[in-house]
């Protein structure tokens, strides 16, 4: 393992990462990505016998370095019944897209749980009426 590689627990992300720093780089994708600046990640699906695994990649730059993301989440719903399990579990891998080091290794549920918050409420600033005062969510799990 390298050396400078980053580990970072569930407990570390929610540590490390804010709601609004969160937002504050989901607005700043979606804006990069209605320029044309970056692509739309790439996403592979596969089945399993009681469940499912996606896996989520992106490539980006920032301040002049680029990184390569992938997300890989497990999806087993009777696993909280089945194993004492929670639905979903995952990593994100973190790489230097300049000479393919491995960067970081995080767990990806408090990832997934902020950002799709941070989409929501991006979106909502954006596609809200100026006048709106009420706001109905639905939604599942911790979101």
């Amino acid at each position: 393992m390298p050396p400078d590689l980053a580990i970072l627990s569930r407990e570390d992300v929610a540590r490390f990462l804010s709601l609004d720093a969160c937002i504050e780089a989901v607005r700043h994708a979606f804006t990069k990505y209605g320029r044309g600046e970056i692509a739309a990640p790439g996403v592979l699906g596969m089945h399993a016998p009681h469940g499912g695994f996606h896996i989520k990649a992106a490539l980006w730059s920032q301040d002049g370095h680029s990184y390569f993301a992938a997300k890989t989440n497990a999806n087993f719903p009777q696993n909280p019944v089945r194993h004492a399990l929670p639905t979903i579990q995952g990593l994100l891998l973190l790489f230097d897209a300049d000479d393919g080091r491995p960067l970081a290794i995080m767990d990806s549920v408090e990832i997934t749980v902020l950002r799709t918050a941070a989409a929501t409420a991006v979106a909502a600033e954006n596609l809200a009426r100026k006048d709106a005062e009420t706001v109905t969510v639905c939604g599942c799990g911790v979101q």
